[in-house]
């Protein structure tokens, strides 16, 4: 029982540590919040329009939709681990070049450049963090990967309404340093390695990710399992083409790249980048920093919820949940933003933030988290890193659709026309969850596969 508990731990810990490239790109992510209204009002030395501004925020997904394809041969070339060890020197260079650069094409390069880590990270984080990882701790252990997002984004929204543009960038560089030398010292999936035939180094990794001895019959008889998994699943070696090859990939395929898409047509990238520029000057009784500080813990509390939930509710029950909550809150900021067009709502404008602070809750309990875990549970270990780095692109693709639209939807029509996609997005995708998705939890990898397969299995879909 200590042995286990202890094995958790550590699963838990090299989770965190894996997780720490992702906390990075949530600092970027929520960089545009405050750095937006300080470009805008000509607070920084940089001289940028409306429009030049759009385009370095979209091009960080941009980015994003370059690279998860390439990540996918990186992974499985480099392995898990070096691929996400790689990242923190590009994160650092990102850095650097906002802190010295002197005009918009600093930001384009830097944007583009963490769009590019983006990809490989959202494509190799959650991979690894699903192949450390027990059975029965599998969900919590995944949800860590969007957790460690949350935190980073809190971070820069904390921070961004107390400091200078460029206080802001001093400060939010050492993290990739941190990364690098934290995440240095775990070892690399056991997975991974006994794809390589790297039987021994498999056997002691697993074995400290289970606080094991290398003699133990549990550790024998689960690395067996292992071995039989992917002996399975790379008879044929998988490629992208396979990702269309039988009916159970696309079902996969389609759940994956589904929720993938609709996490992000909901809004959440252009309601952190473009909060500041978008809410009411006033919230009524707190400053618009003040609430968007709100906003981000309530992202951290329901991620928590959903880390505490996950393997006991099930992924289904905590999706439902989710969707519902995002399009109630943005259908009520849709509202809001299009009566204020032709009325004085000023006594009113606390409705907003509080819809943005219901939001964060609602989707961080899960459309915000579990993507990423089923994305890891539905695929095979010979065509698992090519479907999250196909759903990596459909991210970016979602955020980069909002993100471009969004200034010059608000500027040209009115920004409820926004908010009111971002709900028909997020109803859309409660209805997709209720038909299309099937329940995954305390199924292993080989009965989910039984499951898309239409195989015999003790569990229905």
């Amino acid at each position: 029982m200590i042995a286990h508990t202890l094995g958790a731990l550590r699963q838990y810990t090299a989770a965190i540590a894996a997780s720490l490239s992702v906390f990075i790109i949530g600092n970027w992510i929520a960089w545009p919040s405050s750095a937006v209204k300080h470009i805008l009002s000509g607070e920084t030395e940089l001289s940028i329009s409306s429009e030049e501004v759009s385009w370095a925020v979209a091009l960080l997904d941009m980015g994003n939709i370059i690279s998860p394809i390439p990540s996918s041969y990186i992974s499985d070339w480099l392995g898990r681990k070096l691929s996400l060890v790689t990242v923190s020197f590009a994160l650092l260079g990102s850095w650097l070049l906002t802190i010295f650069g002197t005009n918009a094409y600093y930001l384009y390069v830097a944007r583009l450049l963490v769009g590019l880590c983006k990809g490989l990270s959202f494509t190799v984080a959650p991979i690894y963090l699903g192949e450390i990882a027990s059975t029965n701790i599998r969900g919590g252990i995944g949800t860590i990967f969007c957790g460690m997002m949350n935190y980073g984004i809190l971070y820069e929204l904390c921070l961004g309404p107390l400091v200078s543009y460029e206080t802001l960038n001093i400060l939010s560089s050492p993290f990739p340093v941190i990364f690098f030398l934290l995440f240095l010292r775990f070892p690399e999936s056991p997975y991974f390695l006994l794809m390589k035939g790297r039987s021994g180094e498999a056997k002691k990794s697993l074995a400290w990710f289970r606080n094991l001895e290398d003699d133990s019959s549990e550790l024998e008889q689960e690395l067996k399992q292992i071995s039989a998994s992917i002996e399975e699943d790379m008879k044929d070696k998988g490629g992208l083409k396979d990702l269309l090859s039988s009916s159970g990939v696309r079902r996969a395929m389609l759940i994956a790249m589904g929720l993938a898409l609709f996490q992000r047509l909901s809004g959440m990238s252009s309601i952190i980048a473009f909060s500041s520029i978008t809410l009411p000057p006033t919230g009524g009784y707190f400053s618009p920093g003040v609430y968007m500080i709100f906003f981000g813990v309530t992202t951290i509390v329901g991620q928590s919820i959903c880390v505490t939930a996950i393997d006991r509710f099930g992924r289904q029950p905590l999706l439902i949940v989710s969707n519902a909550g995002c399009a109630l809150s943005t259908a009520i900021s849709a509202v809001f933003y299009w009566l204020s067009e032709t009325n004085d709502l000023t006594d009113y404008n606390w409705v907003p933030y509080f819809c943005v602070i219901l939001f964060g809750i609602m989707f961080a309990v899960g459309i915000g988290t579990i993507p990423s875990v089923i994305c890891v549970e539905l695929f095979s270990s010979d065509v698992r890193s090519y479907a999250a780095s196909v759903a990596a692109i459909f991210y970016a693709l979602g955020s980069f659709i909002t993100n471009k639209l969004y200034l010059y939807v608000q500027l040209t029509i009115g920004v409820h026309y926004m908010f009111l996609f971002f709900t028909v997005s997020s109803l859309i995708c409660l209805i997709f969850t209720c038909t299309v998705f099937f329940e995954t939890n305390g199924k292993s990898f080989s009965d989910i596969q039984k499951i898309l397969n239409n195989k015999s299995t003790n569990d229905k879909p």
